[in-house]
């Protein structure tokens, strides 16, 4: 009876903090400041210790009692498009434009390849785009504005030390 209650105690931990991993990756996903991006990846490198840990206890427990008197939950976990083993993008969505200070010109130009903002800086105006998708088409096909050759280079201000982050299936 002890087990039964401790594998459904457990079984609830792993629900939370599968939640909570979710949780984090849409706001790790959203957020474009550096510094929360590392904090919110500490989160979740702990998250993920944590659930690993739990799981190793859960498999602790006898498997043939988990297996018959564990109930299934009453709803089945909501599918994600995560696959095995999925990578958090985190490259820069960012641009520098540095041989042409014309904002306008540069957000009628870019806004072709998708949702842009244009903030002109000290080295030039930086293009910021909503997807990393979009800001690649605009690195790759933009280069040209009115027979100009655009000099383009990728905006890496942030100090996100990885370029990605490796998120581990939740089971």
């Amino acid at each position: 009876q002890k087990k039964l209650e401790l594998a459904k105690r457990t079984q609830g931990l792993l629900s939370q903090n599968v939640a909570n991993q979710r949780l984090i990756l849409s706001k790790l996903e959203s957020c474009k400041i550096s510094t929360e991006k590392r904090t919110l990846l500490e989160t979740l490198k702990k998250l993920q210790e944590s659930h690993e840990t739990i799981k190793s206890s859960l498999a602790c427990l006898d498997k043939s009692d988990r297996k018959r008197k564990v109930p299934q939950p009453a709803k089945p976990a909501p599918s994600t498009t995560l696959g095995a083993s999925t990578n958090l993008d985190l490259r820069p969505k960012e641009i520098i434009v540095k041989n042409c200070n014309n904002a306008e010109e540069l957000q009628e130009h870019f806004s072709k390849f998708g949702t842009c903002t244009v903030i002109p800086s000290g080295v030039g105006v930086i293009i910021g785009f909503d997807k990393r998708r979009d800001a690649e088409m605009a690195y790759v096909k933009g280069r040209i504005v009115d027979d100009q050759e655009l000099d383009i280079e990728w905006n890496k201000t942030d100090d996100v030390k990885s370029s990605q982050v490796t998120v581990e299936p939740i089971r």
